[in-house]
């Protein structure tokens, strides 16, 4: 299996401006209902990649979400490569490349990238992107995180549906174009 075998999406919950978090890093804003739509979105992927931070700050939302956690592949990145859990389903790389690399010993092809921005960041400038999912909440504030950060990328994108869910959060699927 080599890279062009590999899916990858980005996906995350945002508000209407494109924040992912409060300048604190605090999510409250964003609605329950992101949290079931990207675990039905998980439920066509073969693992979660996450940073390391992101995951934390997950953790700290309750046991509900935590046993949600427990029955899904992850793939944390951090420069540290200390395992924050001892779960059997988490494994720790310190770059995109050593993930590609994991991700490829277990034949995991379709990797979800959901953040934190940084890690979206760095997937993107790998080129290694295919599809970019926003899930926009209901909701601006001009300050905070995110949904990319990091250094610069221009990257073009190509639309591909739009839905609108039960509590005003309107999803949107990209294409991701690729350079020739």
């Amino acid at each position: 299996m080599n890279q062009k075998d590999l899916i990858v999406t980005v996906e995350m919950a945002c508000s209407v401006d494109g924040k992912i978090a409060d300048e604190k890093g605090e999510e409250g804003f964003l609605l329950e209902r992101g949290w079931e739509i990207m675990l039905e979105l998980l439920q066509e992927q073969d693992v979660l990649i996450w940073g390391r931070k992101t995951f934390e700050s997950v953790c700290t939302w309750g046991e509900e979400y935590v046993q949600d956690l427990k029955k899904i592949p992850i793939i944390l990145l951090s420069r540290s490569k200390e395992k924050p859990v001892d779960w059997d389903n988490v494994f720790v790389c310190s770059s995109i490349d050593e993930c590609l690399v994991q991700c490829q010993e277990k034949n995991w092809t379709k990797l979800f990238v959901s953040g934190g921005a940084q890690t979206n960041n760095q997937f993107l400038q790998a080129g290694v992107v295919d599809k970019v999912i926003l899930n926009y909440n209901p909701v601006i504030f001009n300050q905070g995180i995110g949904v990319f950060e990091g250094d610069f990328i221009e990257q073009k994108l190509t639309l591909e549906q739009v839905k609108q869910d039960q509590q005003g959060i309107v999803q949107i699927h990209y294409q991701v174009e690729k350079e020739k």
